[in-house]
């Protein structure tokens, strides 16, 4: 009886109880008074009433063997919900103002009510539906949780509506195709009808819609006053030197931005009119009322223009372009009204928001593009912190997504866009920091890719003239005065790189089509990076590695870093079967143009530095130049190793951590010296070569998995295409190296600092004993001679293990060899009875996880992307949807 235990008792009880329950048999859960007694003697008493809903919480959440317990988990849901009407109707919102501790236990109680709630509701979905008294209360009752202050029950309500509004969405999908949606994830099919229950049509959904709108409506209105923020992009020059533009890692916030962001655009396919309604109705009360002019909150306004942007695709065409003029018409009013820079600084990166996420609308409206980048350049000159980033962002993304239309003659119009754009380039840029002029450039690149090949040489000719003309301007300097002298100037050289970066963004947006512009001045360029150099190498010798850190040699090398990443995005798009077609020539006649000057230069000035001053981004020219140019490359492999691969090596052998990212490119150029230049890898001196296997073999032992990896793929790609090469050249290669390797290979296999290799390392180790088993080198490793090998191998790494262990491991190794299935398996089971793995056995099933995850990441995209909307305006996925535009 109530009172007769002690309070605490009861408590820890309910409390084993919830941690207990989805393990009890689930007889003792329905086919016991459990629940009745929880809900009748547990839930009135407020010391016991957070408990009881936990444990209650547990039942909801149960979903294995339930099925015939449908009808007490019906009365379980009947009963909770009995008792949550029984309790205040303004009980959520009257949180916020209660006292300390009350507002505690109530915030708590909330937050288990609505895991209470969306647990029924979730894994239940088709029996709770089945009770409207009761399932309509309950979404009531989540309606006023979701407006509750607290963080966490907020997300755990926006998660529901989520899926709520997904399934509704997927119901009314099968029952207009009279189908399945095969790609829909397993969580929305989970209680959608059957076949039978289709066959009711669409009359069934619509009096459900009919039922749910009123809930689905107040549920928009609190969704968009509680919009998270969008992730951010910010434009900024990292370590090296590279210009690139980073977005916000992921963050509780930006996970539930997205959240908020699916479940808007399913309940905008649900009711697109009442969606407009409300976002409209939104601005207009809380932005344009007379009272709201001086006392207006700009955090409202955000949110709600996020939500605006947020929806972007979910309506459709007709729906969206009226939606979209009146946001912008009120949103434009506002500016004006507005008082105050930072107040038009709100507005105005609301706008730009707002119309970078629409690019559809933007393609089928041309006075309406042509005035937002004339909004744009005007938003470039605004000194107001952030405004001048977003304003080049936007107008990046737009290019991106309506390029065609800059170089197409509009109706009404004289000429094309970009060619009455170049009239205002200047001014347009003259306010830009640098980072911003490159991404402009980058932006007027896309508007030139969508030219004609005829056409493009002119437009990036005619757009890069204003910095043609200081090039020039900065050559005549150099020419008339000593260029060292000149080059002191740290401001010249913040000019040349500039000219260099601008260039490289425009080649990374409009390809082949920058030969001419490139060939312009390249060997000038050329002449200033040797010039930097041999002043780097000299001051270097004169006074030390320290003056690396001197302005004017951090100034000088990156100069040398724009140039080598100018070169390389060059030849990048260029050595292409399209970029050699557009430009017409061939990948010999680019590499005959653009190679010879170069390589001379840079490995020499690489090779002689000391290791502070050797630039990464040679090792990455050189990967490119030996993935795009193989054939006109593999003549200076053995200088490639001589210069290059030898120095990089004794920077990076000595520890596991100096020199990252020489270390990370190190092994790119190797595997694309080991894809494109293979042939050529048996030419090398024998000391070369040793030194190209030995950085293999110390790659398959780095302590970073990155590095071990790379290692681990170009010694499996080397072993395979050279057993397809002649006799003669595998054997010499056996000769020296096929003990060793397998030494080593091995080592690695049995250690567990390597344990995420593992598949890697089991397909070499089955290539090295094939060779043995197959008799492909019978003279250099028969099979009886690696076996013995093997075993003496093993037995002294694992004096503990019993010799007929060992025995049983290498024979079973040569009779499995030609099962990759079977091989794999006994080698998992030869690591986990040498019991060094412990705990690190799921490694062995990183392959299988990795192909359900790829599997499910396939299964999921397929679904987004047959949702309008779904997929955001600018993901890599909607890539194609570039070149879609309404000419």
């Amino acid at each position: 009886q109530p009172g007769s235990v002690k309070t605490s008792l009861v408590m820890t009880t309910l409390s084993t109880l919830a941690n207990f329950l989805e393990w009890i048999p689930i007889g003792y859960v329905f086919e016991t008074d459990l629940i009745q007694t929880l809900l009748c003697h547990f839930w009135d008493p407020l010391e016991f009433r957070i408990d009881c809903v936990k444990c209650l919480n547990e039942i909801a959440c149960l979903h294995e063997g339930v099925q015939q317990y449908q009808p007490q988990l019906v009365r379980c849901f009947q009963g909770c919900i009995e008792k949550i009407q029984q309790l205040p109707e303004n009980m959520p919102e009257a949180v916020a103002n209660a006292p300390g501790q009350q507002k505690i236990f109530w915030e708590v109680f909330h937050n288990q009510v609505a895991l209470l709630l969306t647990g029924f509701l979730k894994h239940n979905m088709a029996a709770m539906e089945a009770q409207q008294a009761y399932m309509i209360p309950a979404l009531k009752y989540l309606v006023r949780i979701t407006t509750a202050p607290n963080e966490e029950t907020f997300k755990i309500c926006v998660e529901f509506w989520q899926t709520f509004s997904a399934r509704i969405f997927l119901e009314i999908q099968q029952r207009r195709s009279a189908g399945p949606a095969a790609s829909a994830p397993l969580l929305l099919l989970d209680g959608a009808p059957n076949q039978a229950a289709r066959a009711d049509g669409l009359a069934a959904v619509q009096a459900k819609m009919k039922l749910y709108s009123p809930i689905l409506a107040e549920i928009r209105r609190v969704l968009i006053a509680r919009m998270a923020k969008p992730p951010e992009v910010t434009i900024k020059e990292n370590e090296e030197g590279h210009i690139v533009r980073a977005e916000e890692e992921d963050t509780d916030e930006i996970a539930l931005y997205k959240m908020i962001r699916e479940a808007l655009i399913y309940l905008t396919h649900l009711d697109p009119a009442n969606m407009e309604n409300i976002m409209l109705q939104r601005l207009s009360e809380e932005c344009l009322q007379e009272h709201t002019v001086e006392h207006w909150s700009p955090t409202l306004l955000n949110r709600l223009c996020w939500a605006i942007g947020s929806i972007s695709g979910a309506m459709q065409e007709s729906s969206e372009k009226r939606f979209l003029v009146s946001v912008i018409k009120d949103l434009l009013s506002l500016c004006e009204m507005k008082r105050g820079k930072e107040n038009k600084a709100v507005v105005a990166s609301n706008i730009m928001y707002v119309v970078g996420q629409y690019p559809r609308f933007l393609r089928a409206h041309w006075k309406f593009l042509k005035t937002v980048i004339f909004k744009l350049c005007e938003f470039m000159h605004e000194t107001f912190p952030g405004v001048q980033s977003m304003a080049v962002d936007t107008f990046l993304k737009i290019c991106q997504k309506c390029k065609k239309k800059f170089v197409t003659m509009q109706k009404d119009e004289t000429k094309i866009f970009i060619e009455e754009m170049r009239e205002q380039l200047e001014q347009d840029i003259s306010e830009l920091e640098h980072l911003h002029i490159c991404t402009y450039f980058e932006a007027v690149g896309h508007m030139i890719s969508a030219a004609a090949p005829e056409v493009k040489p002119r437009l990036v000719s005619m757009m890069l003239d204003i910095f043609n003309k200081r090039w020039a301007y900065i050559i005549n300097l150099l020419s008339n005065n000593d260029p060292i002298e000149a080059l002191k100037d740290t401001s010249t050289l913040r000019e040349i790189s500039l000219i260099l970066r601008v260039n490289e963004r425009m080649v990374s947006a409009v390809g082949a089509a920058c030969h001419e512009q490139l060939s312009s001045f390249y060997n000038q360029m050329l002449n200033i990076y040797k010039v930097c150099s041999d002043f780097i190498s000299h001051s270097v010798a004169q006074q030390g590695s320290q003056i690396i850190q001197h302005t004017q040699v951090r100034y000088m090398r990156n100069v040398k870093r724009d140039t080598l990443r100018l070169v390389q995005t060059f030849v990048d798009l260029a050595a292409t079967p399209e970029g050699t077609q557009e430009i017409r020539c061939t990948v010999a006649q680019v590499a005959q143009r653009f190679i010879p000057p170069l390589l001379e230069p840079v490995l020499a000035d690489y090779k002689s530095n000391v290791p502070q001053a050797r630039d990464a981004e040679v090792l990455d020219l050189l990967a490119t130049l030996a993935s795009r140019l193989s054939e006109s490359i593999s003549s200076e492999v053995a200088k490639i190793f001589e210069m290059v691969v030898g120095c990089t090596c004794d920077m990076i052998k000595g520890d596991f951590q100096s020199f990252p990212d020489h270390r990370t490119k190190f092994y790119d150029l190797i595997k694309a010296l080991n894809t494109h230049c293979f042939q050529s890898l048996f030419y090398l001196p024998e000391a070369q070569l040793k030194l190209y296997v030995d950085s293999l073999i110390w790659a398959l032992k780095h302590e970073q998995p990155q590095v071990a990896d790379t290692g681990l793929s170009i010694l499996q790609q080397f072993l395979e295409r050279l057993l397809q090469m002649p006799a003669q050249v595998y054997n010499s290669f056996f000769n020296l190296y096929y003990f060793p390797v397998l030494q080593d290979v091995l080592c690695v296999l049995t250690d567990t600092f390597h344990k995420s290799g593992f598949k890697l390392q089991q397909q070499i180790l089955q290539q090295l004993l094939s060779v043995a088993a197959m008799n492909v080198a019978p003279e250099i490793a028969p099979k009886q001679k690696v076996m013995e090998f093997l075993f003496d191998l093993i037995g002294k790494s694992f004096p503990t293990l019993h010799r007929s262990q060992v025995e049983i491991f290498v024979l079973g190794c040569f009779t499995k060899v030609r099962q990759p299935q079977e091989f794999q398996q006994h080698l998992r089971d030869f690591l986990i009875t040498l019991k060094e793995w412990g705990s690190h056995e799921d490694y062995f099933y990183e392959e299988e996880r990795q192909a359900a995850l790829r599997d499910a990441q396939a299964s999921d995209t397929q679904w987004r992307m047959q949702v309008p909307g779904l997929v955001p305006q600018h993901d890599p996925l909607r890539a194609a949807e570039n070149d879609m535009d309404d000419l």
